[in-house]
């Protein structure tokens, strides 16, 4: 709006400008060619009074100073009362305006000689005439309307802005109170469209995943571990409950059997701690360089009677690879490995173990064409207790924890285990360390 104004103002002044030039064009073309003015011409005073008509007060002189022509004290009165109120009118359309009078000196030239001077006096509102006042007038409603109406729209659509940006993160926010609460599902997201709301719907909903299957494992860890101990110590009280009643003869076999039952549950015991000391790395390793394809055959040995009673053919490739690492810890590595792998690889099968490096890290890799691992599953096995096939596993002696301690030996090397499984053909598990780590 005041762009507007600033710039019909320049307009104005341009026209003024123009008429006062006007003004003084004139009484210079009345300058005689004698060189002198003709104080009673009638030109001059109708010249004068024409001025006065347009509210516009002229007094003019000639080249000493001496009045030639003004308007009488009663003809300035009737201007002055002409501009206030043609001012009040202005005010009426207009607002408030400056009652300010302009008063302007401008020489009169015959040529380039100074001849004369007029003194231009006139109210500086008259600068704009009635139909621009009412054209400004108009002007500020309309912008004023406009501005108004734009702000409504403007409103409007931040209203439906905040509305669409506010829904979805109301709705993860419930999400992760639900989540807090321990209600991982209760809630589906759905896509907002926007990219980052999206993104930030997905890891929440990851994040529920996780805490989900967390809680599922730490439901059957809690399970597991229960019926693990319940199972040798139900079968150790009921025989010694035997004995004391007299219902069995207390005998060296029947009290070794107990014994073996007391050494379940001390093993399992021992097995769970040793996996806390690893993950809180309290135990610390004592590391050493060795050659890890040699340690993997001496272990391949130690299984021999095993492989040839099961009729699995078992072999080794890859050249021979110094490391550096905690040398028992990593033969429980891949002892571990290997009887799982017997353990799953049915009679006639093939195991594979390759040893191999880079030049930042060392490789071992066993993989084997038995049973494989159910897709939904894979993720699941270094899980402590977790068992794929929990009825063989029990058959086998399994407890579920021997992945877990292999996961942690390797994250305390500050190494990677990844699994490769197609079910019905085999699994292969990878493991990376690095050389000087």
């Amino acid at each position: 709006m005041n762009l507007m104004e600033s710039h019909f103002a320049d307009y104005v002044k341009e026209r003024q400008e123009s008429e006062l030039k006007e003004y003084t064009s004139e009484l210079e073309a009345l300058y005689r060619e004698d060189g002198t003015w003709e104080e009673d011409s009638q030109a001059i005073q109708s010249l004068g009074r024409n001025a006065l008509q347009h509210a516009v007060i002229l007094n003019i002189y000639d080249e000493d100073g001496q009045l030639l022509w003004g308007p009488s004290p009663s003809e300035e009165k009737e201007a002055e009362d002409k501009i206030q109120n043609h001012l009040l009118h202005m005010e009426q359309i207009m607002g408030n305006v400056d009652r300010v009078y302009v008063q302007s000196r401008i020489p009169l030239y015959n040529g380039s000689e100074e001849v004369g001077l007029v003194e231009i006096q006139f109210g500086g509102p008259f600068a704009y005439t009635e139909h621009e006042a009412f054209f400004i007038s108009d002007m500020r409603n309309i912008l004023i309307l406009v501005a108004i109406i734009s702000l409504l729209i403007s409103f409007f659509f931040a209203v439906l802005v905040a509305k669409k940006l506010s829904a979805p993160i109301v709705a993860i926010n419930d999400f992760t109170t639900e989540i807090a609460k321990g209600r991982y599902s209760s809630l589906p997201l759905e896509e907002s469209g926007i990219r980052e709301i999206d993104d930030l719907r997905d890891a929440v909903n990851e994040l529920s995943l996780q805490l989900q299957r967390q809680q599922e494992i730490r439901n059957r860890l809690s399970s597991d571990i229960a019926h693990e101990i319940r199972t040798p110590l139900t079968t150790l009280k009921g025989n010694i409950e035997a004995m004391i009643d007299g219902v069995w003869e207390v005998s060296e076999e029947r009290l070794y059997r107990c014994y073996e039952e007391v050494n379940r549950i001390t093993r399992l015991i021992g097995e769970i701690d040793r996996i806390n000391e690893i993950e809180s790395q309290e135990s610390q390793l004592q590391k050493s360089t060795f050659d890890l394809k040699e340690l993997s055959q001496q272990i391949w040995d130690n299984f021999q009677a095993l492989l040839i009673e099961r009729q699995i053919h078992c072999s080794i490739s890859g050249n021979s690879v110094l490391v550096s690492a905690d040398r028992d810890k990593m033969h429980q590595v891949i002892t571990n490995l290997l009887f799982n792998a017997i353990k799953f690889t049915p009679s006639g099968g093939k195991i594979d173990i390759h040893v191999s490096q880079s030049r930042a890290t060392v490789s071992f890799r066993i993989g084997d064409n038995g049973q494989g691992i159910p897709p939904d599953e894979v993720s699941q096995i270094f899980e402590r207790f977790y068992m794929a096939e929990p009825s063989r596993n029990s058959q086998l002696g399994g407890q579920g924890i021997g992945l877990s301690i292999v996961k942690s030996i390797i994250h305390a090397h500050h190494g990677t285990i990844s699994v490769d499984s197609v079910y019905g053909k085999g699994t292969t598990f990878t493991i990376t360390l690095p050389k000087n780590k």
